[in-house]
């Protein structure tokens, strides 16, 4: 079996630091942290490609106790296309999005809130 490449990168800003390390055909693992003296974040999130779709989790805390779980899953498609879904605390949904060969998308979708409440969406865009 041939050793994925790994290549690392690391970012700093405004007294934040991003840092990402990339398994060559395999996946990421990606991490922020960020704050001042009165407020502070982190972020993490790790993708894999599984059976041509890929995979992602990703988990944020900050100092006033706000946390969430987001997971996705998204698979390209032939002809410019692709679905994906996601999970998150507050909501669930779906959408497909297709490319023609113009440059213009279409992306129909649904979701379904914490509360149950469904919608759904539709968008039509062109590059100028």
């Amino acid at each position: 079996m041939k050793k994925p490449k790994i290549t690392a990168r690391t970012k700093y800003s405004n007294g934040g630091l991003n840092a990402k390390k990339t398994f060559d055909g395999v996946g990421s693992l990606e991490a922020s942290a960020g704050g001042d003296q009165n407020y502070r974040s982190g972020n993490v999130t790790a993708s894999r490609n599984i059976g041509g779709a890929r995979v992602s989790a990703s988990k944020f805390k900050d100092s006033m106790g706000n946390s969430s779980s987001n997971y996705s899953v998204e698979k390209q498609l032939k002809n410019r296309s692709s679905v994906s879904a996601h999970k998150s605390q507050n909501s669930t949904g779906a959408s497909y999005n297709k490319q023609t060969k113009g440059g213009t998308n279409f992306r129909i979708g649904a979701s379904r809130d914490a509360r149950g409440a469904l919608s759904a969406s539709m968008s039509i865009s062109k590059p100028l």
